[in-house]
């Protein structure tokens, strides 16, 4: 039995042969059973070590929105980098701010979002129950299954809103019923 020299791994002991470290990932010593990932990639926990190393993707591009009185619709691009994965998913981060956009805070519960605010696969989103003349933020992350592994922020792409027009929200006071 020969020990795989650095750069090679082999995933179990034995008369196997050496394999090339992946995509992104390299040894230093001899005998190593594992790869370690390079700088800024990882690998996720259920990933196999013969699987590349990957990274967080860029942050979504292209937002736009649509609005009228009762709901805002946003929709985004994919990142230009996914990070080498499939597994992406999107959140959209709310923020109501004044006329000063440094001045903001999150949202809070009042406003809805369709089908939610995070682990969204597509990339739209509807956003209800939002209050007029006020200038809302929107922060859209994408992330992938080795998102959370990294120290660095988040990237994300916002867009600011002012629901200038004057939101009309009817009451139903009471409902009747005819009972024949």
């Amino acid at each position: 039995m020969k020990a795989c020299r650095p750069g090679f791994y082999k995933a179990f002991a034995g008369n196997i042969k050496c394999s090339k470290c992946p995509p992104h990932s390299l040894t230093y010593v001899e005998a190593t059973s594992v790869c370690q990932c390079e700088k800024g990639y990882f690998r996720a926990e259920k990933d196999p070590p013969t699987m590349a190393c990957t990274r967080p993707p860029s942050a979504p591009r292209n937002v736009i929105f649509n609005i009228n009185e009762t709901a805002l619709m946003l929709e985004w691009s994919p990142p230009s980098d996914m990070g080498g994965r499939k597994d992406l998913t999107y959140s959209v981060i709310c923020k109501k701010c004044g006329s000063d956009t440094s001045q903001c805070e999150i949202c809070g519960g009042g406003i809805r979002f369709i089908p939610r605010h995070t682990g969204l696969i597509n990339s739209s989103v509807t956003v209800l129950d939002f209050v007029s003349h006020v200038n809302y933020t929107f922060e859209i992350e994408a992330m992938n299954g080795v998102s959370e592994l990294s120290f660095s922020p988040k990237p994300f792409t916002a867009i600011t809103v002012t629901t200038d027009q004057d939101v009309q929200r009817k009451p139903i006071d009471s409902i009747y019923f005819n009972v024949l």
